[in-house]
């Protein structure tokens, strides 16, 4: 859908497209290959149509365009709710399969994406502050497009903060089941 959006939203060449998805979404690291598979299957369902082809050898220069349809689908899943929303946390499905002499060297994985979502959090919480700052130094009102951004950038700070202490609470919780196993069980011996 991401692909999608940024076709309808303007018409680009497959690696604009590549681009711009990691440019605006690097947080969901898409794969760089993403682009160049999905703009092919979108054209065949009749969601985007190529405009432009590249030079011969030279796919990543096709152009595309969305189409009504592409529009249409977009714009039906972007105002769908997701009830909950699917989540597939990698750490809940490695915690159904951790065994208790894994136990130590998996609170250490807990540990190191704990500091990673803290790290990640104080950045994208110092980019927040230096635009509210920005804006304040302007003193003129921003149009709602950077306003959006500013929202958007807020909200990303806000999820990795809440990630980072979801992790803390999980190693903390990890770290007293480890504590109460008998000495040298955790290890194997």
């Amino acid at each position: 859908m991401m692909v999608l959006g940024l076709v309808v939203q303007q018409e680009d060449t497959v690696a604009g497209v590549a681009r711009r998805l990691s440019d605006q979404f690097p947080a969901a690291r898409f794969a760089r290959t993403a682009a160049y598979k999905n703009l092919p299957i979108l054209a065949g369902r009749g969601y985007v149509r190529l405009i432009e082809k590249g030079p011969p050898n030279e796919p990543t220069l096709d152009r595309y365009a969305g189409t009504p349809e592409g529009a249409k689908l977009f714009h039906g899943w972007l105002l769908q709710p997701e009830l909950p929303p699917g989540v597939r946390d990698v750490l809940q499905c490695k915690l159904e399969f951790v065994a208790r002499e894994d136990l130590l060297a998996f609170i250490r994985i807990v540990r190191e994406e704990e500091q990673a979502y803290t790290s990640t959090y104080d950045i994208a919480h110092t980019r927040v502050r230096r635009e509210q700052r920005s804006r304040l130094a302007r003193g003129k009102p921003v149009d709602w497009h950077v306003r959006l951004r500013g929202i958007q950038n807020k909200d990303e700070a806000m999820l990795w903060s809440l990630m980072s202490k979801r992790l803390g609470r999980l190693r903390e919780e990890l770290e007293e089941l480890l504590g109460e196993i008998p000495n040298g069980a955790a290890d194997g011996g």
